[in-house]
């Protein structure tokens, strides 16, 4: 089944984040299938149905340890998985 609304963990400061202009990370970098980083254009990106999922992901894995992330809302359809016009973009870790 696929989801009509998803979310990613990007690393704060990639493409497709609020912090995207003052990260100077020019790739945008998400946490993918296999649990570690990955480029948001490979589609090997981790989707979580929920944002609390994505958390509770976090909670879950040494990543944070040594990464910011934001918690992006993604739509089919949308460059790269970048965000849907208007969706919100939160910070997390």
């Amino acid at each position: 089944m696929a989801l009509s609304q998803w979310y990613e963990l990007r690393v704060a400061g990639s493409a497709g984040t609020s912090s995207e202009i003052t990260g100077g990370i020019g790739v945008g970098i998400a946490i993918g299938k296999n649990g570690r980083l990955c480029a948001i254009g490979s589609d090997q990106t981790m989707r979580f149905a929920t944002e609390q999922e994505a958390y509770d992901f976090l909670a879950q894995t040494t990543i944070p340890r040594l990464y910011k992330f934001e918690t992006v809302s993604c739509r089919p359809g949308t460059t790269s998985g970048r965000p849907a016009p208007g969706a919100p973009v939160k910070s997390a870790g």
